[in-house]
């Protein structure tokens, strides 16, 4: 009996390894697959094939790029090689994209752009264009300069004096130089923004948008403009976690009280929004001298109103300064238009420069943005 006992067993033994034999028990390891999501899409919307680019002027490129899990990065490619590379600010990436990314060509003749997208090493198939870089005459600088720029995008002036950002994605707007400082807002791809502060390896630019102040990284924006007296203002305290309040039991209530929140409005900011006038005029035939009005707008983007300001405008060659009238006060968010007679004698291209508040009597939340600047190209018959 105890033989065949052993012997059942030993068989029941046999037939169940057999089973796990043949039912999978030898495991293979599996065939590795493409990552799930296919590839993601690049469309580049602007500039169109073929267009010009002037020299040594920034080409801003509008890209929209789609995934169905997340696009991490975009990069811009020129002749080849990489020269942006824009990454998202989410942690898994973005599923639209849109980012602004530019180069500024120095070599005249056909200039290939590319632009690919990643979902981490996923990489979209290239959207490509050509744009044929041109040299501008250095004497039609009173004269719109063909800078390519998006269809929805910003329009740079080169001679714009005033520090200013463009975003190339969305941006975070926070209360800090830091990712740990709380989003005051989300600024959309393309906005610009004047600077008003700045970190000192400038990793950091504080900017103001409409009524709000905050800080952008400067990975994710463009810097232009006259930078050089950009100064860097008292960094806030980095936010701490909150406290979370200790019950306290007890039988009689306290008696309510009113609590008053007073508002503490920000400080006034002047900015010349704007010079309008003819930039070509003509001395005729017979005549020494030419005149035309000009208008110069002032805008106070902060948030105080000002008091009483003086105003000035000057052109040069020639070095002449005018006043260009007194504003008693300006609130916050109101403009005014200040204009003024100015007669050339002498053919040649002029610059005039106005200037809002120039003797400093307002207490701004920036001072390096109080200038305008216009050109005016004189001829004679």
């Amino acid at each position: 009996m105890r033989f065949r006992f052993g012997f059942v067993l030993l068989l029941v033994i046999a037939v169940l390894a057999g089973c796990n034999l043949s039912s999978g028990g030898a495991q293979t390891a599996p065939t590795p697959t493409t990552a799930g999501g296919g590839q993601p899409t690049v469309t580049l919307v602007s500039p169109a094939n073929g267009s010009d680019a002037a020299l040594n002027q920034a080409v801003i490129v509008n890209v929209t790029a789609t995934d169905s899990v997340g696009i991490t990065r975009v990069q811009l490619l020129a002749n080849g090689a990489i020269v942006k590379t824009v990454s998202s600010q989410s942690t898994g990436g973005d599923r639209n994209m849109n980012v602004l990314l530019d180069y500024t060509p120095t070599v005249e003749g056909a200039l290939n752009l590319q632009v690919i997208a990643y979902r981490g090493n996923i990489t979209s198939a290239p959207a490509a264009i050509t744009v044929n870089v041109r040299r501008v005459a250095a004497t039609s600088t009173n004269t719109t300069i063909p800078v390519v720029v998006p269809t929805q995008g910003p329009v740079i002036n080169p001679n714009d004096p005033t520090c200013r950002v463009v975003t190339n994605s969305s941006v975070n707007l926070r209360t800090g130089p830091g990712i740990n400082y709380n989003v005051i807002l989300v600024l959309g791809s393309g906005a610009t923004a004047p600077i008003t502060g700045r970190l000192g390896d400038n990793s950091w630019w504080q900017v103001r948008f409409q009524t709000a102040t905050g800080w952008v990284s400067n990975n994710v924006i463009t810097v232009y403009g006259n930078c050089q007296n950009v100064s860097i203002p008292p960094i806030p305290a980095s936010p701490t976690p909150p406290i979370n309040p200790t019950a306290t039991w007890t039988n009689t209530p306290p008696s309510p009280t009113s609590v008053v929140i007073t508002a503490t409005p920000g400080l006034a900011d002047l900015v010349i929004s704007n010079i309008s006038g003819p930039s070509d005029l003509q001395i005729a035939s017979g005549q020494t001298s030419v005149s035309a009005t000009f208008s110069v707008l002032i805008t106070n983007t902060g948030q105080r109103a000002t008091t009483q300001f003086n105003n000035i405008i000057s052109v040069s060659p020639g070095g002449s300064t005018q006043q260009l009238g007194v504003v008693g006060d300006l609130s916050a968010g109101q403009s005014v238009v200040l204009n003024i007679a100015l007669t050339f004698s002498t053919p040649g291209t002029y610059t005039l420069q106005a200037r809002a508040d120039n003797d400093s009597q307002i207490a701004e939340q920036s001072e390096v943005n109080n200038v305008g600047i216009f050109n005016v190209n004189v001829t004679a018959q």
